[in-house]
């Protein structure tokens, strides 16, 4: 492969850890802060219901993540564009 292929690849795997990064980082304030309001309230109770509360934690903090994935994908294709995506072919 080319040089150029290889610094476009490198630049786009960059830049979508990058989102990723910050979209996980926004679904772990959104689900700390739902917790701390009382939406997914924390058990009174000990044992079993704590067992059944982090699934459940990790569920909202999955949809979360899950909600900001269409804004990865449409910059992810905007930045592949913006570089060309000529730039991303392997010859």
């Amino acid at each position: 492969m080319r040089h150029e292929t290889i610094e476009a690849w490198l630049q786009l795997y960059a830049a979508v850890a990058l989102l990723a990064a910050i979209c996980s980082g926004c679904a772990l304030l959104k689900t700390v802060h739902d917790i701390r309001t009382g939406v997914i309230a924390p058990p009174a109770s000990e044992g079993l219901r704590w067992l059944l509360w982090f699934p459940k934690v990790w569920l909202h903090f999955q949809i979360a993540y899950l909600c900001g994935f269409p804004s990865i994908l449409a910059i992810a294709i905007l930045y592949a564009h913006y570089i060309g995506f000529a730039a991303f072919a392997p010859s």
